[in-house]
């Protein structure tokens, strides 16, 4: 944690200690405010995680209902004529921050949003109410299905960032820092236990010169 100087201590070795003091309240202090910062952030985005959690739940019971409607009465055919000529969703993943918190959002361009099969002309001729429901609920709820995902995931790069800040604080409060005093406490009682030694030798000493020139 922090290292004892070698050798006896000195008047040096005590105001270093006093200065590390100094720069780890500092950067107590700093981590801190990045808390205080992390919190507020926190309340914000679990506000409107909150928000939109209640909107996805809704879209989510409403594309499940038509998605069984439609294996219900189409079948399995029917979903796989949905999807087919689309391939995969590439999703570009664009790394963000927020007071040095990392994390990822995530979105797909519009290019290949245009191509998902929801997104699609179908004829009306060839297609039922329920496909159509289906279609239209997908369409309705993409944005609220993204904004979602990048919230759910902002949200626990915070909590993992706050959770890796208050450790740092607790151990800089509740490990270094008195570490530190009691060094700095045991280097003070040392050099005054060294003075008193120091004094005391120095009074004898007098005392022995004047005893010989009375001699």
């Amino acid at each position: 944690m922090n290292a004892r100087p070698s050798g006896p201590p000195t008047r040096e070795h005590l105001l270093n200690t006093r200065r590390r003091i100094e720069s780890v309240s500092h950067g107590k202090k700093l981590l801190e405010r990045k808390r205080e910062a992390l919190v507020r952030a926190m309340d914000e985005e679990r506000r409107l995680f909150r928000e939109t959690e209640k909107t996805f739940l809704s879209a989510a019971k409403t594309i499940t209902f038509f998605y069984s409607i439609v294996r219900l009465f189409e079948g399995d055919g029917a979903v796989r004529f949905l999807s087919a000529g689309s391939g995969s969703l590439n999703i570009k993943v664009e790394k963000k921050s927020v007071m040095g918190c990392s994390y990822s959002h995530f979105s797909a361009s519009p290019e290949d949003r245009r191509r998902l099969s929801w997104k699609l002309p179908f004829d009306p001729a060839v297609t039922t109410l329920s496909v159509e429901d289906l279609l239209k609920s997908l369409g309705d709820n993409e944005e609220c299905i993204w904004q979602y995902i990048n919230l759910k995931t902002k949200i626990g790069a915070i909590e993992r960032e706050l959770s890796k800040t208050t450790l740092k604080i607790n151990t800089l409060e509740h490990v270094v820092l008195p570490s530190l005093e009691r060094d700095v406490r045991r280097i003070e009682d040392l050099l005054s236990e060294r003075e008193r030694q120091e004094k005391f030798v120095a009074k004898r000493v007098a005392r022995r010169r004047r005893s010989k020139q009375k001699i």
